[in-house]
């Protein structure tokens, strides 16, 4: 019971940072059907905020759109509730096993969740970018349905594969910028290499112009790793690097910066001046090459 009441303190503290609590909110938890999420193909309402149990009570696939939710049950191992994401679901009742591929996983299958009436789901992170560092609004994707692959059946829109098929599309017309970004090592990329890792130094500066980066990788030289601005004001910058611990700042504008949501902190010695800490880990799966 106390850890239940754990799980729900943070939940209410949102609904009233989010200005939700209130009747409307009220009538939204206590009346929720699948028909919530059975939405038609307008863009989701950015103010709409989801339970994850929500989705375990989706009772119908639905074509794929961008929602925001609370994951009340990582919050204590992410520190992160309010989630965002590509909503990707399909009716496998009598299904033992669907995943969904596409280019946001380098085409690699991700197994997806079944709810209790048979529906399989997964929310996708909406950070699929072009080489320049843009957002990227086209996701393809198709269905791994029992080792099968086939596009899906709920969304109109697709395109010829050229095997005979079909490839599924979802265009994202727009996102909320997580405003949190902090610099991580990414899992994978289209680049990967055997002995480094892909690093994505990223911060959310949307009033600045200019923003590079500085560290022990570098020499702290302000002229050599200069970082992408997208139109949402997400500074960007991705780095091959060893395994190891690295420290490093931005330089905004001239003046220095750590990470701001980077909570791991160090002091550089020679100046007395905080600096961000990375760990880049080993590789802890075999390496494949994409095509």
């Amino acid at each position: 019971m106390k850890k239940s009441f754990f799980y729900l303190i943070p939940s209410v503290l949102l609904f009233f940072s989010l200005g939700l609590w209130g009747q409307d909110a009220l009538d939204w938890v206590g009346s929720f059907s699948s028909n919530e999420l059975e939405m038609q193909d307008d863009i989701e309402n950015q103010d709409t905020v989801y339970y994850l149990w929500q989705l375990e009570s989706l009772k119908k696939n639905i074509s794929p759109r961008y929602i925001r939710y609370l994951d009340v049950e990582s919050y204590l191992e992410t520190t992160n509730l309010l989630k965002r994401g590509i909503l990707f679901s399909y009716n496998g009742l009598r299904e033992e096993s669907v995943e969904v591929c596409g280019n946001f996983s380098n085409w690699d299958c991700l197994p997806m969740k079944r709810n209790k009436y048979g529906i399989y789901y997964l929310v996708v992170d909406a950070n699929l970018q072009t080489p320049g560092y843009e957002d990227e609004t086209v996701y393809e994707y198709k269905y791994r349905v029992n080792g099968l692959l086939t596009f899906d059946p709920e969304n109109q829109d697709k395109a010829e594969d050229g095997s005979g098929s079909f490839i599924s599309r979802y265009i994202l017309e727009r996102k909320d910028t997580n405003r949190q970004s902090h610099s991580f090592v990414l899992e994978d990329s289209n680049a990967e290499e055997r002995d480094l890792r892909t690093v994505r130094f990223q911060i959310y500066l949307p009033s600045a112009e200019v923003v590079s980066l500085v560290g022990n990788f570098n020499d702290w030289n302000p002229e050599n790793d200069f970082l992408k601005k997208d139109r949402n004001g997400l500074f960007v910058l991705e780095k091959k690097l060893l395994p190891g611990e690295y420290h490093y700042q931005f330089i905004v504008d001239g003046d220095i910066q750590v990470d701001t949501y980077n909570s791991v902190t160090n002091v550089k010695i020679d100046t007395n001046e905080q600096v961000s800490t990375l760990v880049v880990p080993e590789r802890d799966f075999p390496l494949e090459r994409k095509d």
